[in-house]
């Protein structure tokens, strides 16, 4: 306990002591710089409805000095209520002491028109400003930060300092200036001043002020003005690469070439001789065993899972990466970290890869602004190998799959730093991954007592999976499986989690599938406005959280989910049959798309969802449909059901007559089959000791063998025989003795089908010696049973309904009847049949002679081996008496 308190100690006092240090780099200097230009304002004030937090600003001055590498900030800030003294008096700003300096020249509180110089280094905090540290970066920046005391409503507060001092990483300027905010502005200026041998370029975006030129004292002076500057309101949802603010873009750079050789500038790294380096890739090579396809997959997945994301982007190190030496012996980095890690260990192999500059929230509004590295916020990978260009971020951590259905979330235009290059290219997201889930509901009656079963079983691939992988590993399953037991407690109150959850995760194919079991105490509730009515709900809860709801038309676009495509099926099992009218809606676009349907069958009502984004922004010009559309798409998510009585709902029971003649049967076949496996007979020893294994050809009766039991069973049940209800509505037709005779002989002779079914399972697989004949037996006699049961349907359908089966009741019978041949003549002919199954019963007795074979066989090698032995000896004694 001593150790962490001292320990904690250290670090409070060491940061105490680095931010005492920064404040060297913050001073105070009364005198204005000299270049600076004048600045002619408009005293005028907004609208009460337009001030927003309680105060407004009057004034928003920035002046640039290129040659200087200074900008002077100049603002005035007014407070206009109570609110105002809340949120408006404090001052921060936020430098890089690596390179930059900042230096206060005024700050003065006005009131009633008179000064209060408010000015002094003591008040100032230092703060360490790491607003991205929760995302693992480091950014070295600090905060000079004061709290104003006795502010009041009316006070100007008007404050200015200047900036010296700019990243050495960047050869040439850059910058966007914007004119605009979230408020009104009263006065807004802004300047640019430079030698006249800088090439400076500028791109403008929406209102922007007109730009005035001018030279000062051999200065070229670029100036912006503007007063009462418009508002935008924000909305939700609103697509990273929207920017509705007059702004102007600046810069020095000629074209994407430059910013092309100022990349490959930064990632000169020579790692042939590197030992950590070397012995990285030896393990790679090994493990991938000549294989560049599996080399790359596994060079990929270690920077991605086993080098930890973590940025240390202090001064020129935000954007010049570190040398793949020390990212690999510290095991961090940021994205150009991993990816100048990845490259170089790609290129140690002979695969082409290169880094790539992108901007995450531009995306491909990128190609609208002008070269500049500042333009990009993301590094990631392109490799290209056989012919193929996979792009890969290495800052995407738990991705598996084939590596060339490596899913890359950027739809982009992005900047290839490839030596030659001078252009854009065009990414594009690939939406291979799905949420595909399957709701069971086993819905117990309505009395109080009954309960009801839910299984949801999910699937998730490609980047569903990656995601799912993420949270897996960030939460766990313990968690994970807590938050979904709250979430379906919410929708159905009473739910227990009956069996822990399952998450199978087939990294090969990148396919994680989730099995969740619930039990409900009462899925039915009463209704609140008739107590008679029980109520059960039912939702397509996956598509109801990507629908966004809007109720009115906006001028700014919408983000959608993307990619996005999701499956959900709801099934809900009743228990009784019960009559459901079919639904159906379609929506179908360039934007998304939405496919719904319900439907019923015997007991059984299905739900279907399906959802599709196609885009990741919808434009202003397709909001209405939207609205509407998502009207009804939500309409549909909930489905509900009633049942109107006053007593509970009774399952259809079973005819226990039918039962017992099934049970009677059942004994008599299994007795039968238990005498024809147990009959003794001879063995052949010589067969068994070379038999052969289950293969070849016998692989396809294989698995209809297999399969056999389980097809009976299942055809027997969903014929739904069994039950009162059908063998009462028999007793109701003029031919109910006929009927009768069908459906005894149907239920005895599908016991049959099923006992011996089996029986030459079993046979089968112990490779009896009896299986070829009795397994000709049973084809045959399917055959039979088939011809006779669809003779027999024809007859009765005809005589009891007056209709007629037409030809296509034959098919199974023909179907049957060709399998039957064929694999009648291979069992009678075969070669492999006859070497397989050599096995007598029981096994005991020819286990025993196998045993004494063997034994007799070692016997004798033992004795040819002594005999070797024996002579050996021999000839060594006579070589040393020789020797002697």
């Amino acid at each position: 306990m001593i150790k962490k308190i001292t320990l904690s100690v250290c670090i409070i006092l060491a940061m105490a002591n680095l931010a005492l240090a920064q404040k060297g780099k913050v001073a105070i200097n009364a005198k204005l710089p000299d270049w600076l230009q004048t600045v002619k304002v408009v005293n005028s004030k907004p609208a009460y409805k337009n001030i927003q937090d309680g105060y407004y600003l009057f004034l928003l001055e920035k002046q640039n000095n290129l040659e200087t590498k200074e900008q002077y900030s100049h603002i005035i800030r007014e407070i206009s209520n109570g609110t105002g003294v809340q949120n408006g008096s404090e001052i921060s700003v936020s430098y890089d002491p690596s390179y930059e300096k900042l230096v206060f020249h005024k700050l003065t509180i006005w009131r009633d028109n008179k000064p209060i110089d408010k000015l002094s280094l003591q008040n100032f905090k230092i703060l360490q400003n790491e607003k991205e540290l929760s995302r693992f970066i480091y950014s070295g920046l600090y905060t000079a930060y004061l709290i104003l005391d006795d502010i009041r409503k009316g006070d100007r507060i008007e404050y200015a300092y200047t900036i010296q001092g700019s990243n050495p990483v960047f050869p040439k300027y850059s910058n966007t200036i914007y004119f605009e905010g979230s408020s009104q502005i009263v006065n807004v200026y802004n300047n640019v001043i430079f030698k006249p041998s800088r090439n400076i370029r500028t791109n403008n975006f929406y209102g922007v002020p007109a730009l005035k030129k001018s030279v000062v004292n051999g200065l070229n002076v670029f100036e912006w003005q503007n007063s009462m500057t418009k508002t935008y309101p924000a909305n939700d949802f609103e697509p990273s690469d929207y920017d509705p603010f007059a702004r102007v873009q600046i810069s020095e750079y000629n074209n994407w070439q430059e910013i092309v050789d100022w990349g490959l500038s930064l990632q000169q790294f020579n790692t042939k001789n590197s030992p950590i380096i070397n012995e990285k890739v030896s393990e790679l090579k090994l493990k991938a065993k000549g294989d560049k396809e599996k080399y790359l997959e596994l060079a990929t997945r270690f920077v991605q899972d086993e080098i930890r994301y973590m940025g240390i982007e202090i001064g020129e190190y935000s954007h010049r990466p570190n040398s793949p030496e020390k990212i690999l012996k510290q095991r961090y980095g940021d994205c150009k970290d991993k990816s100048t890690l990845l490259c170089n260990l790609l290129k140690a192999n002979g695969i082409n890869a290169y880094s790539v500059f992108l901007n995450t929230y531009l995306k491909k509004e990128t190609a609208s602004l002008l070269p500049s590295p500042s333009v990009f916020n993301h590094e990631t990978v392109v490799v290209e190998l056989e012919d193929r260009k996979i792009y890969i971020d290495p800052t995407v951590a738990n991705q598996r799959g084939p590596i060339f259905n490596n899913y890359f979330p950027y739809t982009a235009k992005v900047l290839v730093i490839k030596d030659g290059n001078k252009e854009l290219t065009e990414t594009a997201q690939q939406n291979l991954g799905k949420l595909k889930s399957l709701v069971v509901f086993n819905v117990g009656d309505t009395s109080n007592t009954s309960k009801s079963t839910l299984r949801i079983t999910s699937e998730y691939s490609n980047n569903y999976a990656d995601n799912f992988r993420e949270n897996l590993n960030n939460e766990g399953a313990d968690n994970i499986e807590k938050s979904y037991v709250k979430y379906y407690s919410n929708l159905y109150p009473g739910l227990i989690i009956k069996e822990p959850i399952e998450i199978h995760d087939n990294e090969a194919e990148n396919i994680i599938t989730v099995t969740e079991i619930y039990e409900i105490d009462s899925l039915w509730t009463r209704s609140e406005t008739d107590q008679s009515k029980r109520l059960a709900y039912f939702y397509g809860d996956l598509i109801n959280d990507q629908i966004i709801s809007i109720k009115k038309f906006r001028n700014a676009p919408l983000s959608l989910k993307f990619p996005c495509t999701i499956e959900q099926e709801v099934r809900v099992i009743l228990p009784e049959v019960w009559n459901f009218e079919n639904e159906n809606l379609n929506i179908d676009n360039e934007n998304y798309r939405f496919l719904y349907s319900a439907n019923a069958k015997y007991n059984t009502l299905t739900l279907t969802y399906y959802y599709q984004n196609f885009t990741s922004v919808l434009q202003t010009n397709s909001i209405n449909n939207y609205i509407k559309d998502s009207k009804e798409i939500l309409n549909t998510l909930s489905y509900g059901i009633y049942w109107n009585g006053t007593g509970p709902v009774e399952n259809d029971g079973l005819n226990i007559k039918l039962l017992g003649i099934a049970f009677i049967a059942l004994l008599l076949y299994v007795f039968m089959t238990i005498y024809l496996y147990t009959r003794k007979t001879a063995y052949n020893l010589d067969s068994i000791k070379n038999a052969w294994r289950l293969g070849g050809w016998l692989v396809i009766p294989g698995i209809g063998i297999t399969l056999n039991p389980l097809i009976i069973l299942v055809a027997a049940l969903k014929q739904g025989i069994y039950t009162d209800k059908i063998w009462q509505g028999i007793q109701l037709n003029a031919h109910s003795f006929l009927l009768n005779l069908s459906v005894i002989f149907t239920v005895v002779f599908n016991v049959m089908l099923f006992v011996f079914s089996i029986f030459i399972l079993v046979s089968f697989y112990k490779r009896r010696d009896f299986f070829p004949k009795y397994y000709i037996a049973f084809l045959i006699f399917s055959f039979l049973i088939t011809l006779l049961d669809t003779i027999a349907g024809i007859y009765i359908n005809k005589l009891v309904n007056n209709k007629t089966l037409g030809a296509s009741e034959f098919y199974s019978v023909l179907r049957i009847g060709i399998f039957a041949i064929i694999w009648i003549t291979y069992f009678f002919k075969s070669e492999r049949v006859k070497q397989t199954f050599v096995f007598s019963y029981p096994d005991s007795d020819w286990r025993k002679a196998v045993i004494q074979d063997l034994n007799e066989n070692f016997r004798i090698s033992n004795l040819q081996q002594q005999e070797v032995i024996n002579e050996k000896q021999e000839i060594i004694n006579i070589e040393e008496n020789e020797r002697l």
